[in-house]
Order: C-alpha cells, then sequence, then structure tokens
C-alpha cells in the first residue's frame, strides 16, 4: 500500500522572501531618489529599473513558491518545481549520506526551515518548509538510509 504525504512551500517562506524584496526595493528607491538629487541620472535610472524589478518579484513569489510541492512516498521523496516548466526530482532514501536542517534567525521566528539533503553525485535543498514538517522528514528518510 502505497501511502503519499504531500506538503506545499510554507505561506510564511513567500513572506519572508516578500520581505526581503520589498526590503531591497525600498533601498533601491532610496538610492533612486537620492542619485537623482545629485544630478546622477544614469545611475539614478539604473537604480529605479532595479527597484521596479523587485516589485515585481513581490507579485511573483507566491505564484513560483506556491507551485513548489513535496511527495513522501514510501523510502521515496518527489519534489515537483517548476511554475511553468514542471521539474521532477527524485529522492531514493539509499541515495541520502547525510542531512541538515538549516535556519536563520528570520525563519526561526517564522518556523521555517531548510532541509538539506546529501547524496552521492549533488546536493538537494527543500526550502519553505515548516519545522515540524522538516524534522519528521529528516527523521523518515534519514534513519532509513542508516538502518
Amino acid at each position: 500500500m502505497r501511502v503519499e504525504i504531500t506538503n506545499r512551500c510554507s505561506e510564511k517562506y513567500s513572506l519572508l522572501l516578500r520581505l526581503y524584496c520589498g526590503m531591497l526595493a525600498f533601498v533601491a528607491l532610496c538610492a533612486s531618489v537620492s542619485l537623482t538629487l545629485w544630478n546622477m541620472k544614469e545611475a539614478a535610472a539604473a537604480a529605479g529599473t532595479f527597484c521596479a524589478v523587485m516589485c515585481a518579484l513581490l507579485a511573483v513569489i507566491p505564484f513560483w513558491f506556491g507551485s513548489i510541492r513535496y511527495i513522501r512516498s514510501g523510502g521515496n521523496l518527489q519534489v515537483e518545481r517548476g511554475m511553468f516548466f514542471r521539474r521532477t526530482l527524485i529522492i531514493n532514501r539509499s541515495d541520502i549520506r547525510c542531512s541538515e536542517i538549516r535556519s536563520g534567525p528570520l525563519q526561526r521566528r517564522l518556523g521555517v526551515c531548510t532541509v538539506v539533503f546529501f547524496t552521492g553525485g549533488k546536493t538537494v535543498r527543500l526550502r519553505g518548509i515548516s519545522m515540524g514538517d522538516g524534522r519528521l522528514l529528516n527523521r523518515a528518510l534519514c534513519e532509513g538510509a542508516a538502518a
């Protein structure tokens, strides 16, 4: 019998990324205004363009990270990524050498983490998972690999 646990990227992680982009957009807007006051029109235009890009990212982030899907089934973990073109990655329990759970100060405050799996050929990072789900996922995949 196959049991699947499906999780999506945490809404709190999207909020954290929005805060980062908003902060960068605010800094770029302030730089653009100050450069305009100093009569540096070309540099002000570049800072304004950067501000516009950061504001565009504020709108795209929830859709992008809302499209990441994690499915744990038996001894495998299936990760589906991509907003327009779906990419599927399957990690077998036997391929995992070690893993760790990482979280910065803001991530800890929001209760999200990044689970990193080290396999023979690559490093797989699963970002935006709630702390409890990250611990369960880490325990389920890595304890089975050691056994």
